[in-house]
Protein backbone atom coordinates (compact mmCIF):
# COMPACT_ATOMS: atom_id res chain seq x y z
CA UNK A 1 0.00 0.00 0.00
CA UNK A 2 1.45 3.43 -0.96
CA UNK A 3 2.50 5.83 1.74
CA UNK A 4 0.95 8.68 -0.25
CA UNK A 5 -2.20 8.75 -2.40
CA UNK A 6 -2.46 10.32 -5.86
CA UNK A 7 -4.27 13.39 -4.46
CA UNK A 8 -1.70 13.82 -1.70
CA UNK A 9 1.12 13.44 -4.22
CA UNK A 10 -0.32 16.25 -6.37
CA UNK A 11 -0.78 18.46 -3.31
CA UNK A 12 2.79 17.72 -2.28
CA UNK A 13 4.20 18.58 -5.73
CA UNK A 14 2.18 21.82 -5.84
CA UNK A 15 3.27 22.90 -2.35
CA UNK A 16 6.94 22.10 -3.01
CA UNK A 17 7.02 24.10 -6.25
CA UNK A 18 5.00 27.08 -5.01
CA UNK A 19 6.68 27.35 -1.59
CA UNK A 20 10.10 26.91 -3.16
CA UNK A 21 9.46 29.76 -5.60
CA UNK A 22 8.15 31.85 -2.70
CA UNK A 23 11.54 32.27 -0.99
CA UNK A 24 12.94 34.61 -3.67
CA UNK A 25 9.46 36.13 -4.06
CA UNK A 26 9.45 37.10 -0.37
CA UNK A 27 12.97 38.47 -0.69
CA UNK A 28 11.83 40.78 -3.50
CA UNK A 29 8.81 42.00 -1.54
CA UNK A 30 10.74 42.58 1.69
CA UNK A 31 13.14 44.78 -0.26
CA UNK A 32 10.34 47.39 -0.24
CA UNK A 33 7.82 46.49 2.47
CA UNK A 34 8.35 46.28 6.22
CA UNK A 35 7.83 42.66 7.23
CA UNK A 36 5.03 43.59 9.71
CA UNK A 37 3.11 45.21 6.85
CA UNK A 38 3.85 42.27 4.56
CA UNK A 39 2.75 39.62 7.07
CA UNK A 40 -0.42 41.54 7.99
CA UNK A 41 -1.45 41.52 4.33
CA UNK A 42 -0.75 37.78 4.14
CA UNK A 43 -2.73 36.88 7.28
CA UNK A 44 -5.69 39.10 6.37
CA UNK A 45 -5.79 37.50 2.91
CA UNK A 46 -5.68 33.96 4.34
CA UNK A 47 -8.53 34.71 6.74
CA UNK A 48 -10.56 36.26 3.91
CA UNK A 49 -10.06 33.29 1.55
CA UNK A 50 -10.95 30.59 4.07
CA UNK A 51 -13.95 32.36 5.64
CA UNK A 52 -15.26 33.08 2.15
CA UNK A 53 -14.78 29.48 1.07
CA UNK A 54 -16.52 28.05 4.14
CA UNK A 55 -19.50 30.42 3.80
CA UNK A 56 -19.88 29.66 0.09
CA UNK A 57 -19.53 25.89 0.58
CA UNK A 58 -21.74 25.79 3.69
CA UNK A 59 -18.92 24.44 5.87
CA UNK A 60 -19.12 25.14 9.58
CA UNK A 61 -16.99 27.91 11.08
CA UNK A 62 -17.37 26.45 14.57
CA UNK A 63 -14.44 25.00 16.50
CA UNK A 64 -15.55 23.01 19.57
CA UNK A 65 -14.54 24.75 22.80
CA UNK A 66 -12.45 21.81 24.05
CA UNK A 67 -9.94 22.45 21.23
CA UNK A 68 -9.45 26.18 21.83
CA UNK A 69 -6.39 25.73 24.06
CA UNK A 70 -4.63 23.42 21.60
CA UNK A 71 -5.54 25.75 18.73
CA UNK A 72 -4.14 28.78 20.56
CA UNK A 73 -0.75 27.10 21.09
CA UNK A 74 -0.75 25.64 17.58
CA UNK A 75 -1.61 29.01 15.98
CA UNK A 76 0.98 30.89 18.02
CA UNK A 77 3.59 28.43 16.71
CA UNK A 78 2.44 27.84 13.12
CA UNK A 79 1.07 31.27 12.27
CA UNK A 80 2.51 33.91 14.61
CA UNK A 81 5.85 32.24 15.37
CA UNK A 82 6.62 31.00 11.87
CA UNK A 83 5.50 34.13 10.01
CA UNK A 84 7.19 36.61 12.35
CA UNK A 85 10.46 34.74 12.80
CA UNK A 86 10.92 33.70 9.17
CA UNK A 87 10.15 37.14 7.72
CA UNK A 88 12.33 38.92 10.32
CA UNK A 89 15.21 36.48 9.83
CA UNK A 90 15.05 36.64 6.03
CA UNK A 91 15.01 40.44 6.26
CA UNK A 92 18.22 40.46 8.36
CA UNK A 93 20.29 37.98 6.38
CA UNK A 94 21.98 39.09 3.17
CA UNK A 95 21.76 35.73 1.41
CA UNK A 96 18.56 34.14 0.13
CA UNK A 97 20.09 30.77 0.97
CA UNK A 98 19.87 31.64 4.65
CA UNK A 99 16.16 30.86 4.46
CA UNK A 100 17.28 27.25 4.17
CA UNK A 101 18.04 27.42 7.91
CA UNK A 102 14.29 27.16 8.50
CA UNK A 103 14.50 23.67 7.02
CA UNK A 104 16.04 22.33 10.16
CA UNK A 105 12.29 21.88 10.80
CA UNK A 106 12.21 18.20 9.66
CA UNK A 107 14.79 17.30 12.32
CA UNK A 108 12.59 18.83 15.04
CA UNK A 109 9.49 17.09 13.61
CA UNK A 110 11.19 13.69 13.69
CA UNK A 111 12.26 14.17 17.32
CA UNK A 112 8.99 15.72 18.54
CA UNK A 113 6.75 13.18 16.81
CA UNK A 114 8.78 10.35 18.33
CA UNK A 115 8.28 11.61 21.89
CA UNK A 116 4.92 13.42 21.65
CA UNK A 117 3.06 11.10 19.25
CA UNK A 118 5.03 7.88 19.66
CA UNK A 119 5.66 7.63 15.91
CA UNK A 120 8.16 4.90 15.11
CA UNK A 121 11.60 6.17 14.11
CA UNK A 122 12.42 3.50 11.54
CA UNK A 123 15.85 2.95 10.02
CA UNK A 124 14.50 4.26 6.71
CA UNK A 125 13.33 7.54 8.25
CA UNK A 126 16.50 7.88 10.30
CA UNK A 127 18.56 7.45 7.12
CA UNK A 128 16.34 9.98 5.32
CA UNK A 129 16.63 12.67 8.01
CA UNK A 130 20.42 12.15 8.20
CA UNK A 131 20.75 12.56 4.43
CA UNK A 132 18.42 15.55 4.44
CA UNK A 133 20.21 17.40 7.23
CA UNK A 134 23.57 16.68 5.56
CA UNK A 135 22.18 18.25 2.39
CA UNK A 136 21.01 21.35 4.28
CA UNK A 137 24.46 21.69 5.89
CA UNK A 138 26.13 21.45 2.46
CA UNK A 139 23.84 24.13 1.01
CA UNK A 140 25.09 26.43 3.76
CA UNK A 141 28.75 25.41 3.62
CA UNK A 142 29.93 28.71 2.15
CA UNK A 143 27.51 30.77 4.24
CA UNK A 144 28.82 30.02 7.74
CA UNK A 145 31.07 33.09 7.77
CA UNK A 146 28.16 35.26 6.60
CA UNK A 147 25.84 33.77 9.23
CA UNK A 148 28.42 34.54 11.91
CA UNK A 149 28.10 38.23 11.05
CA UNK A 150 24.32 38.05 11.41
CA UNK A 151 23.79 35.60 14.30
CA UNK A 152 20.39 37.03 15.28
CA UNK A 153 19.02 36.43 11.79
CA UNK A 154 20.37 32.87 11.78
CA UNK A 155 18.83 32.14 15.20
CA UNK A 156 15.50 33.59 14.05
CA UNK A 157 15.43 31.22 11.05
CA UNK A 158 16.28 28.17 13.18
CA UNK A 159 13.64 29.29 15.70
CA UNK A 160 11.12 29.56 12.87
CA UNK A 161 11.85 25.94 11.95
CA UNK A 162 11.42 24.81 15.55
CA UNK A 163 8.05 26.51 16.16
CA UNK A 164 6.85 25.30 12.76
CA UNK A 165 7.67 21.73 13.81
CA UNK A 166 5.81 22.11 17.12
CA UNK A 167 2.79 23.42 15.22
CA UNK A 168 2.85 20.46 12.81
CA UNK A 169 2.81 17.92 15.63
CA UNK A 170 0.01 19.74 17.48
CA UNK A 171 -2.07 20.21 14.31
CA UNK A 172 -2.16 16.46 13.66
CA UNK A 173 -4.06 15.88 16.91
CA UNK A 174 -7.22 17.66 15.77
CA UNK A 175 -10.00 15.20 14.88
CA UNK A 176 -10.45 14.53 11.17
CA UNK A 177 -14.14 15.48 11.31
CA UNK A 178 -13.20 19.14 11.79
CA UNK A 179 -12.60 20.49 8.24
CA UNK A 180 -9.11 21.72 7.46
CA UNK A 181 -10.50 25.05 6.21
CA UNK A 182 -12.21 25.60 9.57
CA UNK A 183 -8.96 24.89 11.40
CA UNK A 184 -7.19 27.34 9.09
CA UNK A 185 -9.69 30.11 9.93
CA UNK A 186 -9.11 29.67 13.65
CA UNK A 187 -5.36 29.36 13.11
CA UNK A 188 -5.27 32.74 11.41
CA UNK A 189 -7.63 34.28 13.97
CA UNK A 190 -5.72 32.97 17.02
CA UNK A 191 -2.27 33.44 15.47
CA UNK A 192 -2.87 36.72 13.66
CA UNK A 193 -3.27 39.08 16.62
CA UNK A 194 0.47 39.16 17.56
CA UNK A 195 1.22 40.20 13.98
CA UNK A 196 -1.39 42.97 14.11
CA UNK A 197 0.04 44.16 17.45
CA UNK A 198 3.52 44.10 15.92
CA UNK A 199 2.26 46.18 13.00
CA UNK A 200 0.75 48.76 15.37
CA UNK A 201 3.87 48.91 17.55
CA UNK A 202 6.71 48.51 15.05
CA UNK A 203 5.31 48.80 11.52
CA UNK A 204 6.82 51.51 9.34
CA UNK A 205 7.52 52.47 5.76
CA UNK A 206 5.21 52.34 2.72
CA UNK A 207 1.98 50.36 2.75
CA UNK A 208 2.28 49.39 -0.91
CA UNK A 209 5.29 48.39 -3.02
CA UNK A 210 6.45 50.28 -6.09
CA UNK A 211 8.56 47.89 -8.17
CA UNK A 212 6.79 45.26 -10.26
CA UNK A 213 8.96 42.53 -8.69
CA UNK A 214 7.80 43.53 -5.18
CA UNK A 215 4.18 43.61 -6.34
CA UNK A 216 4.60 40.15 -7.87
CA UNK A 217 5.95 38.79 -4.57
CA UNK A 218 3.12 40.36 -2.56
CA UNK A 219 0.37 39.09 -4.86
CA UNK A 220 1.98 35.66 -5.03
CA UNK A 221 1.82 35.45 -1.24
CA UNK A 222 -1.68 36.81 -0.61
CA UNK A 223 -3.29 34.81 -3.44
CA UNK A 224 -1.29 31.60 -3.90
CA UNK A 225 0.66 30.98 -0.69
CA UNK A 226 -2.07 32.00 1.75
CA UNK A 227 -4.96 31.05 -0.50
CA UNK A 228 -3.77 27.57 -1.48
CA UNK A 229 -0.41 26.46 -0.06
CA UNK A 230 -1.39 26.73 3.60
CA UNK A 231 -4.50 24.62 2.96
CA UNK A 232 -2.62 22.02 0.88
CA UNK A 233 0.18 21.78 3.43
CA UNK A 234 -2.19 21.24 6.35
CA UNK A 235 -4.14 18.64 4.39
CA UNK A 236 -0.87 16.74 4.02
CA UNK A 237 -0.01 17.23 7.71
CA UNK A 238 -3.33 15.65 8.69
CA UNK A 239 -3.13 12.80 6.16
CA UNK A 240 0.47 11.61 6.52
CA UNK A 241 2.71 10.65 9.46
CA UNK A 242 4.38 13.77 10.87
CA UNK A 243 7.86 12.40 10.13
CA UNK A 244 6.96 11.78 6.47
CA UNK A 245 5.49 15.28 6.08
CA UNK A 246 8.49 16.89 7.76
CA UNK A 247 11.16 15.05 5.80
CA UNK A 248 9.26 15.52 2.52
CA UNK A 249 9.30 19.29 3.01
CA UNK A 250 13.06 19.15 2.39
CA UNK A 251 12.14 19.21 -1.30
CA UNK A 252 11.18 22.89 -0.91
CA UNK A 253 14.81 24.16 -0.70
CA UNK A 254 15.54 22.37 -3.99
CA UNK A 255 12.96 24.52 -5.77
CA UNK A 256 14.02 27.55 -3.74
CA UNK A 257 17.60 26.97 -4.87
CA UNK A 258 16.59 26.79 -8.54
CA UNK A 259 14.23 29.75 -8.41
CA UNK A 260 16.87 31.76 -6.54
CA UNK A 261 19.22 31.25 -9.49
CA UNK A 262 16.54 32.31 -11.98
CA UNK A 263 15.04 35.25 -10.08
CA UNK A 264 17.93 36.52 -7.94
CA UNK A 265 20.92 35.52 -10.07
CA UNK A 266 22.42 33.23 -7.40
CA UNK A 267 25.26 31.04 -8.69
CA UNK A 268 25.49 27.30 -7.90
CA UNK A 269 28.63 25.82 -6.33
CA UNK A 270 29.94 22.22 -6.49
CA UNK A 271 28.67 21.53 -2.96
CA UNK A 272 25.16 22.57 -4.01
CA UNK A 273 24.76 19.68 -6.44
CA UNK A 274 25.87 17.13 -3.85
CA UNK A 275 23.49 18.72 -1.32
CA UNK A 276 20.56 18.55 -3.72
CA UNK A 277 21.23 14.89 -4.48
CA UNK A 278 21.27 14.13 -0.73
CA UNK A 279 17.93 15.93 -0.24
CA UNK A 280 16.34 14.20 -3.26
CA UNK A 281 17.45 10.85 -1.84
CA UNK A 282 16.00 11.73 1.58
CA UNK A 283 12.61 12.71 0.15
CA UNK A 284 12.52 9.66 -2.14
CA UNK A 285 13.10 7.32 0.80
CA UNK A 286 10.07 8.53 2.78
CA UNK A 287 7.73 8.87 -0.23
CA UNK A 288 8.64 5.53 -1.75
CA UNK A 289 5.68 3.11 -1.91
CA UNK A 290 5.68 0.27 0.60
CA UNK A 291 5.76 -3.18 -0.90
CA UNK A 292 2.95 -5.48 -0.03
CA UNK A 293 4.34 -8.93 0.77
CA UNK A 294 3.31 -11.64 -1.68
CA UNK A 295 1.07 -14.35 -0.25
CA UNK A 296 2.88 -17.60 0.46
Amino acid sequence: MPVISRRELWLFVAVVILWGVNWPMMKMTLAELDFWVFRTYCLAAGLFWFVGYNLKAGITLRLPRQYWGRMLICALCNVAGWNILSAAGLNMLPSGRAGILAYTMPLWVVLLSRFMMNEALTKLRLTAITLGMAGIALLLVDEFQTLKTAPVGALLMVGAGLVWAIGIVLFKAFPKEIPTTTLMIWSFAFGGWPIVLGLIAFGHGPWLPVASSAWAGLLFNVVIVFGFCWFAWNELVRALPAQVTGISSLAVPIVGFGSGMLLLGEKPRPFDYVALLAIVAAVSLVLKPQRTPKPA
